[in-house]
């Protein structure tokens, strides 16, 4: 799943096109470094999941491909060839899209951008979906990163969360996928799962390294208003009172996956060396990025927009001949500095303060040296009076430390 920004909703009349877009990023740097294309099919719901999502009925694909091939071919020329180092197919559920589909998708982002030669194309996979002769004809179409929604390997875990697979599927994607040749995989673990113990997940992370793949997430689960588990007193409940098994459950998995050779780059992500996710690192640093498809986000020359949410409306509003754009957000030089902070601090490269001081104009005053020095005496982060890089125990506070080191508004 990618990464959602934040935005500020606008009226409809104020809907930003994009002539509106490219006024106000006017003199900002507009390369595109990277594509997301948001799926919003699933084969069920999942009672956590608060993304763009639709559950899937076969006869829609054909005319949603033909929305997204549009949206696509309307996109602004803000990518010089060669420019594209990632793109990232997501959802929602790609795999449910036949393999026809999939390639009208990848002809259509290679015809408009002319990626790089070495991009990174990755694509979301259900473990249900995920047969050796689909996978192989995914690297076919030149498909290199894949991601697989494990969750668990506990069917108890996976009834809990309402995932539509077994663990033996599971295992069985993760087999098909190496046997099919991908040598860069990411693997999905989520922990907090209402009603399971916390050891379940620690089983989870141990069988997983047992995999080697080249890269894993974890995810606590999260429960969001909008959400069938939202709406569900009694998970609320389990949830609220699960906060410090939880963070255990995190910092247990990290030493673990630590020790087992995994580098902890980013709160939830941790990889082999140098297998990064590339999508993850482009976003992270601030390069631009386009979105396509319901609810997808963007990130283009100092403006975040997002795509309509809801199918019908995304299709009505291509079909009208205009971007599908519900919101936008033109952000300002305090917004900007904090939420470099913010991207920063998530990763454990950390935040360099010289470089940061000086891209936004922010003085490093001694109220956040001595925040910094506190940090370092609880072990929370580590600190050498230039560069502040929060340990796996700072990451569970990761949005408060940010709070106390952001700008403050005038």
């Amino acid at each position: 799943m990618h990464i959602p920004d934040r935005t500020i909703p606008v009226p409809a009349a104020a809907r930003p096109g994009a002539d509106t877009a490219e006024r106000l990023s006017r003199g900002a740097d507009s390369t595109v470094r990277a594509l997301y294309v948001h799926i919003p099919f699933c084969h069920s719901i999942c009672p956590f999941c608060a993304f763009a999502v639709h559950g899937n009925r076969p006869r829609l694909h054909g005319p949603f491909v033909d929305s997204l091939i549009r949206e696509i071919s309307m996109a602004a020329p803000v990518s010089e060839p060669g420019a594209v180092e990632s793109i990232y197919i997501g959802g929602g559920t790609p795999s449910t899209l036949a393999l026809a589909h999939l390639e009208r998708i990848l002809r259509a982002l290679s015809d408009r951008f002319r990626p790089a030669a070495d991009v990174e194309i990755a694509l979301e996979v259900n473990p249900e979906d995920g047969t050796r002769v689909y996978l192989g004809a995914l690297r076919g179409l030149g498909v290199n990163r894949m991601s697989l929604g494990v969750q668990s390997l506990e069917d108890a875990t996976l009834r809990a969360l309402g995932r539509g697979h077994s663990a033996l599927q599971a295992e069985s994607a993760y087999a098909a996928s190496v046997a099919a040749g991908f040598d860069n995989v990411n693997v999905d673990l989520m922990f907090g799962a209402p009603g399971i113990e916390p050891d379940a997940f620690r089983h989870d992370v141990a069988r997983v390294a047992e995999w080697r793949p080249a890269h894993v997430s974890l995810y606590g689960l999260d429960i969001e208003e909008r959400t069938l588990f939202g709406r569900n007193a009694a998970v609320r409940a389990w949830s609220a009172s699960q906060r410090d098994l939880q963070a255990g459950q995190y910092l247990v998995a990290a030493d673990a996956l630590a020790a087992a050779g995994y580098e902890h780059y980013e709160v939830s992500n941790f990889c082999q060396p140098g297998r990064q996710g590339r999508q993850n690192l482009r976003v992270w640093s601030g390069a631009a990025y386009l979105g396509f498809g319901p609810g997808a986000h963007s990130w283009i020359g100092g403006v975040r927009r997002a795509n309509e949410r809801h199918l019908a409306a995304y299709a009505r509003r291509i079909a009208q001949g205009e971007p599908p754009v519900a919101f936008a957000e033109a952000v300002d030089a305090r917004q900007a500095a904090n939420e470099r902070l913010m991207l920063d601090l998530r990763q454990r490269s950390g935040l360099d303060v010289a470089a940061w001081c000086a891209r936004h104009g922010v003085p490093w005053d001694a109220c956040r040296t001595a925040i910094c020095t506190e940090l370092a005496q609880r072990a929370l982060a580590t600190w050498d009076g230039t560069r502040l890089s929060l340990t796996a125990r700072g990451m569970l506070l990761a949005d408060e430390i940010t709070e106390r080191l952001m700008v403050a508004p005038e």
